[in-house]
């Protein structure tokens, strides 16, 4: 018999070391699950708020898209731009230069022509209005 007392004894502190596990895994265990309802409704929350921020990323993806071609067609136009001008400006070189070869000889010539005619005039004028200095000049130039 000692053996059933020993082993009734035995039987009766595993039930109460059970009834103690099941006291306190049981609060434990609703600490638990509320604690996984409160990351559940965390993480929903997460998760609509993820995708609000993932709409607006999109759309904040396509509208620097759409901002990208705007400035690559305005970078294309200005590009056509600047080579419109670059052409322009070359054929106004080649006008000008044109211009210049066909102006630039008589225009030099009218000017080397007057400045012959201002010189004979001035000579003409000298010897008309300063006689007596021609004919020192001339006596000079003869005794040397």
């Amino acid at each position: 018999m000692e053996m059933s007392t020993a082993l009734q004894v035995v039987l009766f502190i595993a039930s109460l070391a059970f009834i103690l596990l099941a006291a306190c895994i049981i609060p434990i265990a609703f600490h638990v699950r509320r604690q996984l309802k409160r990351l559940v409704h965390t993480v929903e929350h997460l998760k609509s708020n993820v995708q609000v921020l993932l709409q607006d990323s999109r759309e904040l993806v396509q509208n620097v898209n759409v901002l990208l071609n705007r400035a690559s067609q305005q970078m294309d136009d200005v590009g056509k731009v600047v080579h419109t001008v670059h052409q322009w400006t070359e054929r106004a070189d080649r006008l000008v230069n044109e211009v210049g070869s066909a102006i630039e000889p008589p225009v030099f010539s009218v000017v080397q022509n007057m400045n012959l005619i201002r010189a004979g005039i001035a000579m003409f004028l000298r010897v008309l209005f300063h006689p007596s200095k021609n004919k020192k000049m001339k006596e000079e130039k003869e005794h040397v």
